[in-house]
């Protein structure tokens, strides 16, 4: 009975141990800046599932500072004030309620005092204008230094003027709006909040303020806040989904002209309602009573940002992708205040209730459940959460957080399942433990599992092996003593190992500084040629960071080269009765041998067959490199470079120079020995030190003056291994 009581209570201990621990893992790691990211991808992910939502007689449009008003007008940009001062008129005209010009004026006009004066007259003629200051900021003995930067003094006599900084989430995407900046202890009011104030009466004077939880401007208006200085913006749409105008259907009246093409003088236009000619924008009523802000779309000024729907697809389904200008972000920060549109969030406590039942719920899962069911369960409470928090967003603009609550579910499961499997399975735990220090994990298991295996034989399996050797080597080691040598290639070889492993490979064997490794054995998984690749990538990074260490310990500052090939081999224990060892055999094997060898021709540091890109092209960039022949093989293959990740984000010049190497491929293929000539020399332009490309642009000349024949396969055969 005593043992009984015991046990329970040891129980009731590990239980809430496990969902503390959870929670704190979860919370912990929540805050970190990857899973931030995360949760603010997953925001994004929310307005793609809600789409765009319609805009009915918006209170605000948008005049565009476009690549068609630059080349209307006769200026190029920056423009005289005087077509500011023009416009505006122009606008007054049409009756607008408001006008926010996002361009910062901080600086004389460089055409001229008139124009400056004519843009003041313009401003101090109305009382509606609201002008863009900025707070600059440096950076300099890792202090920052800030300095506010108004308009130009002779426009903030009776112009109203407001910050219009935006302020970047830590994965470089815009979603919340600084609706006050603090300056010298004072809170200075966002370019949005001028305007506000510019569009109610009732506003006219008042000061913007804050507490912990909202932002006022005056008694009436309260914003919820979502940091310390910003609000959330709940985006309408895409880029371009507030109504625009380009600037010069503005200017375009009787009294300005543009460039002969473009002079319609469409503004003040009456129409002619017999012709069916409607009137200009003066005299259409689409501008009366509107917030009117005037910014940059031209991609030039470097004034367009990445937000939630950085990406969507187009009425006939094509995928595009558009940063937003800044201006369209102030209009989304107004229609959200304007409609009252705000995005919710629940206080902490209620946050931290929820994570408790997540944690609770996916206890008693693996508690009544067995491990099958309770699996399945736990992806079910993870989903339903998911779902649900999806449509409080789409139906009631409710954000909830995703990110750390499923965390909180993963850890709960897997700490309760472990404890469970703890408990019941000491005795294989032990035997585990004691083979591992003589043969790899996964074997250990493989064997665990299937004891037959520990005889000799094998059987035919698909597998990727990698083969790596450091180069000049010999040369190296020459130069170091032997304690010097080893402790340099242990840490190499620790360091390749752990990559190894980690990416579910096993190490076959190590010949002084080579290595052999196999993915896919003795446990099968589908993927292994993109296992094997990714290591042969993390490889090349980890012996980047350890030349920067080994230059700055003074020792020898390693390469390798990494050859790794897919295929068909034979998997199983090698040698005699009483001694053996788990190892591959085969054709394939060797060739993974060999291409790592045949680097040293191409100068490149990652070879895969034609076999392993066939299984990985989807997933990684390559370039083929040739045709070759290995030795002791009478059957060419085409080999290809291994060079990054498609999941990462190259250089648009890097991405040109792939495209241009390939038209040269291509050309070299086909005997075009001047065009392949011409787009190597490109390639060498764009990456001076690129052999594989100079080695062809060699080739082309060589042909081309020597033709290799009708009969020529363009295969080249290797005479070293």
């Amino acid at each position: 009975m005593a043992d009984n009581k015991s046990d329970s209570k040891t129980k009731f201990w590990a239980v809430s141990g496990i969902i503390i621990l959870a929670l704190i893992m979860a919370l912990t790691i929540g805050y970190m800046d990857s899973f931030q990211t995360l949760e603010l991808r997953l925001i994004d992910l929310r307005f793609t599932l809600r789409g765009p939502e319609e805009i009915e007689d918006s209170p605000i449009v948008i005049i565009a500072i476009d690549d068609q008003s630059d080349e209307s007008t006769s200026h190029r940009w920056p423009w005289p004030r005087s077509y500011f001062a023009h416009v505006i008129e122009n606008l007054e005209e049409a009756g607008v309620a408001a006008i926010g010009v996002d361009v910062i004026f901080d600086q004389a006009d460089k055409y001229g005092a008139e124009y400056d004066d004519e843009f003041a007259r313009v401003l101090r003629k109305y009382d509606n204008i609201v002008l863009a200051g900025k707070i600059l900021k440096t950076f300099e003995r890792n202090k920052t230094y800030s300095t506010i930067i108004p308009p130009y003094e002779k426009f903030i006599e009776n112009a109203g003027w407001g910050l219009v900084a935006l302020e970047a989430d830590i994965d470089g995407f815009y979603r919340s709006y600084l609706f006050g900046q603090m300056y010298n202890d004072s809170l200075y009011p966002s370019f949005a909040a001028e305007v506000l104030k510019k569009y109610f009466p009732e506003l006219k004077n008042s000061t913007v303020s804050d507490d912990d939880n909202y932002f006022y401007l005056g008694e009436d208006l309260k914003i919820p806040k979502n940091n310390p200085l910003s609000m959330l913006i709940n985006f309408k749409g895409p880029a371009f989904s507030i109504q625009y105008y380009p600037f010069d259907n503005i200017l375009d009246d009787e009294d300005f002209d543009l460039l002969e093409d473009y002079d319609l003088d469409i503004f003040d236009d009456p129409g002619d309602a017999d012709l069916g000619l409607p009137p200009g924008l003066k005299y259409s009523g689409k501008l009366k009573g509107k917030i009117v802000l005037i910014g940059a779309t031209m991609q030039e000024l470097h004034d367009n940002f990445p937000t939630p729907f950085l990406e969507f697809r187009s009425v006939e389904g094509d995928l595009i992708k558009a940063e937003m200008p800044g201006v369209e972000i102030h209009a989304n920060a107004l229609l959200t205040i304007l409609q009252n549109n705000y995005l919710k969030q629940l206080p902490g406590k209620f946050n931290f209730l929820i994570l408790l039942v997540l944690a609770l719920g996916t206890f008693l899962i693996t508690r009544y459940l067995h491990t099958g069911l309770a699996t399945f369960s736990a992806i079910l409470l993870a989903l339903l959460y998911f779902i649900v928090s999806i449509v409080l967003f789409v139906y009631n603009n409710m954000l909830l957080e995703i990110a750390t609550p499923l965390l909180v579910v993963l850890f709960s499961f897997i700490g309760h399942t472990l404890y469970q499997y703890l408990m019941t399975q000491k005795e294989k735990r032990v035997l585990r433990g004691a083979f591992a220090y003589y043969v790899p994990e996964k074997v250990v298991q493989d064997i665990i599992n299937n004891p037959e295996k520990l005889s000799l034989g094998g059987e035919e399996r698909e597998i990727t092996v990698i083969f790596t050797d450091v180069e000049g080597f010999t040369s190296i080691s020459e130069n170091l003593s032997p304690r010097e040598l080893v402790l340099l290639l242990n840490e190499y070889l620790t360091a390749m190992t752990d990559i190894v492993l980690k990416n579910d490979g096993i190490i076959d064997k190590y010949e002084g500084d080579a290595i052999m490794a196999e993915f896919g054995m003795p446990v099968f998984y589908p993927d292994h040629a993109k296992h094997a690749c990714e290591t042969a990538l993390e490889m090349q990074e980890e012996l980047k960071r350890l030349r920067l260490k080994w230059k700055k310990e003074g020792k020898p500052q390693l390469k390798a080269r990494v050859g790794v090939n897919t295929g068909e081999v034979i998997v199983g224990n090698m040698g005699s009765n009483t001694v053996f060892d788990y190892t591959v055999m085969g054709d394939h094997v060797n060739l993974g041998s060999r291409l790592e060898g045949a680097n040293k021709f191409y100068k490149t540091f990652i070879m895969i067959s034609e076999f392993t890109y066939s299984r990985v092209k989807n997933d990684f960039y390559t370039r083929p490199l040739d045709l070759i022949k290995v030795k002791g093989k009478s059957k060419p293959i085409a080999v290809y470079e291994l060079i990054a990740r498609k999941s990462e984000a190259l250089p648009q010049f890097y991405l040109d120079f792939l495209s241009i190497y390939n038209k040269g491929i291509d050309a070299y293929k086909n005997q075009r020995w001047d065009e392949g000539i011409d787009l190597f020399e490109h390639c060498l332009k764009l990456k001076a030190d690129d052999y594989p490309s100079e080695l062809y642009r060699s080739r082309c000349i060589e042909y081309k003056f020597k033709s290799p024949g009708p009969d020529w396969d363009g295969v080249m055969t290797m005479t070293e291994k």
